[in-house]
């Protein structure tokens, strides 16, 4: 599930955008050893209901997590946690 994040800006094909949600998953895990993540950063869009929900897809990676980091992961919030720290972003409540 994405996690809203304060907003940056990223340059996409000559035009700023803002990302405004974060998500990542799991792509190569090696049990008891390491785990590689995929991530995207999305734009907000307004749904038909009228909430806000990720858009556009604006900027992507992959990230591999250490042994050190792996033996650390106990949820899937510690994860996307962990990705946000590595890409310097700031989840939101």
């Amino acid at each position: 599930m994405a996690k809203k994040i304060q907003p940056v800006t990223i340059w996409v094909n000559g035009e700023s955008k803002s990302a405004e949600y974060l998500d990542a998953y799991g792509i190569n895990v090696q049990l008891f050893k390491n785990g590689a993540f995929y991530w995207y950063l999305s734009t907000k869009v307004v749904d038909a209901e009228g909430n806000d929900v990720p858009g556009e897809q604006i900027a992507q990676g992959n990230l591999q997590m250490t042994h050190e980091e792996y033996i650390l992961w106990r949820d899937d919030e510690y994860a996307i946690e962990w990705v946000a720290d590595k890409l310097n972003l700031v989840i939101l409540p």
